[in-house]
């Protein structure tokens, strides 16, 4: 009799982590937006940026790929933030995103596109890949005139920050050469160019 009820007990046990392993299973795959906030709630990037692209691989939708970006930033990886984030400013409604995000955080001075952009570079420099990372840079800075400006916050700024930080001597002076073809639009842009200038020739000047 004792046999018999250890049995049963095993067995209702087993059903249930049946159960609950199916329906898992089903709402892993079925709602995975829900799952990828979960894990974002949880600080579990890694999780958030897989979950995010399962849900990006059913819609298609620039709103999704944009998570994945997102999440691979949170996260770190620049493999993943390169192969998000290149197809992110190829999508179709990718202006239309930006505007939206931007009016999201209105009067802060945010500027998804720029953010975007600054990462994506800099992801490319982290990867060793540095004078793709400066060529991007510049291609992604130029206005659809030619002209090469310096905004703030634009990718050119942003890698330059980075290669500030990592003292890169050589980046440096590859830096230097593409400000040359900047062409600053008002007094702040000059001001800002002539600031990162003097911090470039400071990083070649420690010899690192």
């Amino acid at each position: 009799m004792e046999k018999l009820v250890v049995k049963t007990a095993v067995k209702t046990v087993l059903i249930i982590l049946g159960i609950f392993v199916a329906v898992f299973a089903v709402f892993n795959f079925a709602f995975p937006q829900h799952m990828a906030s979960v894990t974002e709630s949880m600080g579990n990037y890694d999780l958030a940026v897989k979950y995010a692209s399962l849900r990006y691989y059913y819609t298609k939708n620039c709103d999704d790929l944009a998570r994945c970006f997102d999440d691979s930033v949170l996260l770190g990886n620049d493999k993943y933030i390169l192969d998000y984030g290149e197809n992110l400013l190829k999508h179709k409604d990718y202006a239309d995103l930006c505007r939206v995000k931007n009016e999201q955080q209105s009067g802060t001075g945010y500027d998804y596109d720029r953010w975007v952009k600054g990462k994506l570079v800099i992801s490319y420099y982290n990867t060793d890949r540095k004078a793709k990372a400066i060529e991007t840079a510049m291609e992604l800075d130029r206005g659809e005139d030619g002209v090469l400006a310096f905004e703030y916050g634009s990718s050119l700024m942003a890698l330059a920050a980075r290669i500030k930080t990592g003292g890169d001597a050589e980046a440096a002076r590859a830096m230097l050469a593409a400000l040359e073809e900047v062409t600053p639009a008002d007094q702040t842009q000059a001001d800002n160019l002539a600031q990162v200038k003097i911090a470039m020739n400071a990083v070649i000047s420690s010899g690192k």
